[in-house]
C-alpha cells in the first residue's frame, strides 16, 4: 500500500453521501476508502454488496458498514495465496471491530436498528458508516510498509 496524503473527513463525507444515493453501508464504506486513498474501489464495492443489511438484508448478522471495512483491510493486506502470515490484516479487523463495539456498544444489526427505530434508521446508519470509514481511514494511515 502506498502511503499517500489522505483526508478522512472528506472520505467520511464521501460515504455518507454514497449511503445516500443508492449505495448500501459495506458498499458506502468500501467505495469511499479505498477511492479515498486514490485507488478504483469499484471491484470492492461489488464484493460489498452481500453483506449489506447485516449479511444479504437478513439483518441477523454484523453492521454491513464493519463488512465493508473488512473488505477494505482485505483490499490492500489481504493474501494472495496460502502460506503468508495473516496478522497485519486480522490485527486491523480487530481494531476496527474494537472501534465500533466502543462507539455502538454491538456490532448486531438488527441490534442497532431497533435502537435507532424506524424514523431515525436511515439517518443513524449513515452516521454509522461516516464513522467507520473515518475511524477505518485513520487505521489505515501510514500503513505503508509495515
Amino acid at each position: 500500500m502506498e502511503k499517500l496524503k489522505i483526508d478522512a473527513d472528506k472520505i467520511s463525507n464521501r460515504a455518507g453521501e454514497y449511503f445516500g444515493n443508492g449505495f448500501h453501508c459495506a458498499e458506502a464504506v468500501a467505495k469511499s476508502v479505498i477511492s479515498g486513498m486514490g485507488g478504483d474501489g469499484s471491484l470492492a464495492t461489488s464484493h460489498a454488496t452481500a453483506f449489506g443489511g447485516g449479511f444479504g438484508k437478513s439483518h441477523e448478522e454484523a453492521c454491513g458498514a464493519l463488512s465493508g471495512a473488512l473488505i477494505v483491510i482485505g483490499h490492500y493486506f489481504g493474501r494472495t495465496h496460502p502460506g503468508p502470515d495473516w496478522d497485519k490484516p486480522a490485527a486491523l479487523g480487530a481494531d476496527i471491530r474494537n472501534l465500533f463495539l466502543a462507539q455502538w456498544g454491538t456490532t448486531h444489526c438488527q441490534t442497532l436498528c431497533d435502537r435507532f427505530g424506524k424514523e431515525s434508521q436511515m439517518d443513524c446508519c449513515r452516521d454509522i458508516v461516516r464513522r467507520v470509514a473515518k475511524d477505518l481511514t485513520h487505521l489505515l494511515e501510514g500503513q505503508a510498509g509495515d
